[in-house]
């Protein structure tokens, strides 16, 4: 079954945050999975339901195994070498059965947790302190609005002084480089997903890259870059991309964890339902 991780955080002697990530979304897909197997377990113990209220009962003769069952009656009887099928099905169905337990005691373990689990209750026991008592402390995790104004601070905006060929201008009077970069942008603000366009960022060989945007999840305050590849289709185009996608893992930016990317190509514009999918289920 998959790891689950946690996340809680300690103060170190200079009071900094140390995080150590924890992943409800895991924990719920631990779930599903553990009621898939439940689920399994279920449907093949039907097949055993001519031997349901037999015990399978082993003993050791001269390092060889005996095999009984003992049934309704409770009485010892021998499961004979020419019927070792007996033997192999009431294994299977103790198996099964023992399995079932394990399975339910976890689904109701990790139930029990999420109904229990609040991931806001840092901010919240800060914000339920009156306004002048707030004043007075100094919380143990910075506030939201605190956290996303040093989050801007080191993700400052159209870093990159590579010029414009041509402009399109956001929603929000940004200018970015391409019609699409400009959907992107729009549908960032449309969601209230906090970004910058074209920050800069150092690579692991030192050297200053600019992707098309940086944004924040402030829900799990976890940065993401996203890069949009306009000319998938040109093949000069795809290797200098596959290239900075290759110094990008290098760096730590890797795509099915902090990088995403979106598409187009020659005759295939880029596909705003599944931008809004990514929006919904990695930023927000």
């Amino acid at each position: 079954m998959a790891t689950i991780s946690y996340e809680i955080f300690i103060l170190d002697s200079n009071n900094d945050r140390k995080d150590i990530f924890m992943n409800v979304k895991e924990l719920e897909e631990e779930l599903e999975i553990v009621k898939k197997h439940k689920k399994k377990v279920m449907l093949e113990l039907k097949n055993y339901s001519d031997i349901i209220n037999h015990t399978l009962v082993q003993k050791k003769s001269n390092k060889c195994y005996q095999y009984y069952y003992r049934d309704d009656s409770k009485d010892l009887i021998y499961i004979k070498a020419d019927d070792k099928q007996l033997a192999k099905r009431l294994a299977q169905k103790e198996y099964y059965e023992k399995l079932l337990a394990n399975l339910y005691a976890q689904e109701k373990s990790i139930e029990r947790f999420l109904c229990k689990y609040n991931e806001t209750y840092l901010k919240e026991t800060y914000e339920s302190l009156a306004d002048g008592k707030k004043r007075l402390v100094n919380p143990i995790e910075k506030t939201d609005d605190e956290f996303i104004t040093e989050w801007r601070k080191k993700y400052i905006g159209e870093q990159n002084s590579y010029d414009f060929s041509v402009s399109y201008t956001t929603n929000k009077g940004e200018e970015v480089r391409s019609k699409s970069e400009k959907i992107l942008a729009d549908l960032f603000a449309k969601y209230g997903v906090i970004y910058k366009y074209e920050p800069e960022i150092t690579l692991y060989n030192g050297r200053k890259a600019y992707p098309d945007f940086a944004l924040l999840n402030i829900r799990e305050r976890k940065t993401y870059f996203w890069e949009h590849f306009g000319l998938a289709s040109d093949e000069s185009y795809s290797d200098k991309n596959l290239a900075k996608l290759a110094k990008y893992e290098k760096s730590g930016i890797l795509l099915g964890d902090n990088l995403i990317v979106s598409v187009e190509a020659e005759g295939i514009g880029i596909d705003i339902k599944l931008v809004e999918e990514k929006i919904k289920r990695l930023l927000m």
